[in-house]
């Protein structure tokens, strides 16, 4: 793709935004983009940023109106085109992913954690995700997955030893009654719903923490740049925890993360908290067969990743790909 189109697309759909007002407002659609004949408009753009950012689709508008970094307004628009490709090539595949495919992925993944459907929901109202948007994720992911196992089984394909080193390596995430040291960033939700406007702007502040921390920045200096979006932002150490005594979303993503590493923007009903692990002292280390099928998922999962980056590029080599001022 031709780097100066994108920059000048941006343009185009900066004042496509400008046309459209808040939440409820009647959209003014457009086509944005043409991959290998295939349109893609701008309410479409437009939903993908909402989902991208876990905000309803209508407050989208919001972060359309404030973003000024161009690189992460068409960051929606190279997700849309990734989707395009990978649907004509299941096409070409002769493969589908149905809506009992979807549906029963979904049940599978309340049904796994555990929860009644009633709680699943709430689940996904906490972390702002509408259930027609989780549907969608799944569907997405689902289709990645197809078109990497039809086309690169045999590079993501888990071996037993290769579970074990992957073990070995990562052997401080599992231990058992460890202490952790954490520094973290937290975004406190205003007083008003999560749903509201300054909710809505602590969730792309979120995001927006996220990205600034990636580039290089400490969580105290991303803290001072979004001081004047959200005045309660704040960054600190809390000393040495047991994992075990963190809120469940946070401990989750601590299990997950390596020594020295950032999480992603984790939602709960207070706020939204970036964490880095510092230091982790103490615990013990359980069994291999313990951990064993997660483990193997989780190398699976991050080959896949990889084979996918790739799959894309041979994909966008071979692709047409205009977008339309």
């Amino acid at each position: 793709m031709n780097p100066g189109k994108l920059l000048q697309a941006s343009a185009f759909l900066l004042f496509l935004a400008a046309l459209v007002s808040t939440a409820g407002a009647r959209v003014v659609d457009g086509i944005v983009a043409v991959v290998n004949d295939e349109p893609i408009t701008f309410s479409e753009f437009r939903e993908s940023i909402a989902e991208t950012l876990r905000i309803p689709e209508g407050d989208a508008d919001i972060y359309l109106r404030g973003e000024k970094d161009r690189r992460r307004i068409l960051s929606g628009l190279e997700m849309l085109i990734d989707s395009v490709l990978v649907r004509q090539e299941l096409k070409k595949l002769d493969m589908s992913i149905t809506d009992k495919d979807v549906e029963r992925s979904v049940e599978s993944v309340w049904r796994t954690n555990n929860m009644s459907e009633a709680e699943f929901r709430a689940a996904l109202a906490t972390e702002g995700i509408s259930q027609e948007a989780y549907r969608r994720r799944i569907r997405w992911q689902m289709e990645r997955g197809a078109v990497v196992r039809a086309t690169k089984m045999k590079e993501i394909t888990v071996t037993e030893e290769e579970t074990k080193a992957y073990f070995q390596e990562n052997a401080e995430r599992f231990l058992v009654g460890a202490d952790v040291l954490l520094e973290t960033l937290f975004l406190p939700f205003p007083p008003e719903l999560p749903g509201t406007d300054r909710g809505v702007r602590i969730r792309i502040a979120a995001q927006q923490a996220s990205e600034i921390v990636r580039s290089g920045a400490t969580f105290t200096e991303a803290a001072g740049l979004l001081s004047s979006v959200v005045p309660d932002v704040s960054a600190f150490s809390s000393g040495f925890v047991k994992t075990e005594d963190l809120l469940p979303e946070i401990g989750r993503e601590v299990r997950r993360l390596r020594t020295g590493e950032n999480s992603p923007p984790i939602f709960t009903e207070e706020g939204a908290y970036l964490v880095k692990v510092l230091e982790r002292r103490g615990g013990t280390l359980p069994e291999f067969s313990a951990v064993r099928t997660m483990l193997t998922d989780e190398l699976f999962d991050r080959r896949s990743e990889k084979a996918f980056s790739d799959l894309l590029v041979d994909l966008k080599k071979a692709a047409t790909i205009d977008i339309r001022l």
